[in-house]
């Protein structure tokens, strides 16, 4: 949108096209410099066989032949993940129970969360300004 004065706006772009162009604003700090991040630990502890309650993209992806970093997409209502609270959008996953997630494909890292079953410890990257 563009502003020519007070009283008239003028768009230039077609707004449907917008979600074509969509991406996470957690994204933005993926680009600031590496002073800023700090790595920590977060352990999450459940007693049933509930979800951990986040979603992840990223991983080694062989349609493109490139690894991507894990990243935590969503963080669900209800869930140990939101009751903790220290894990947000945005957060790079770097290791589960100190093993390292680098160059590990989603379908593996998906299934080593699940047999988790009570604790799990992530060792995580954050930024300033990440999401819940």
């Amino acid at each position: 949108v563009n502003t020519i004065n007070k009283d008239e706006v003028v768009y230039t772009e077609d707004p449907r096209e917008d979600h074509h162009n969509w991406t996470p604003q957690w994204t933005r700090w993926l680009g600031l410099p590496s002073h800023m991040h700090w790595c920590r630990d977060i352990v999450l502890q459940k007693t049933n066989n509930e979800s951990w309650g986040f979603s992840i993209v990223g991983g080694y992806e062989e349609s493109h032949g490139q690894q991507q970093p894990f990243f935590i997409k969503t963080i669900v209502p209800g869930t140990p993940a939101h009751f903790d609270g220290r894990l947000k959008c945005g957060d790079e996953i770097v290791a589960v129970n100190g093993a390292t997630t680098v160059g590990m494909k989603n379908n593996s890292l998906i299934p080593m969360l699940k047999l988790q079953k009570n604790r799990v410890t992530l060792t995580v990257v954050s930024w300033p300004g990440t999401l819940v």
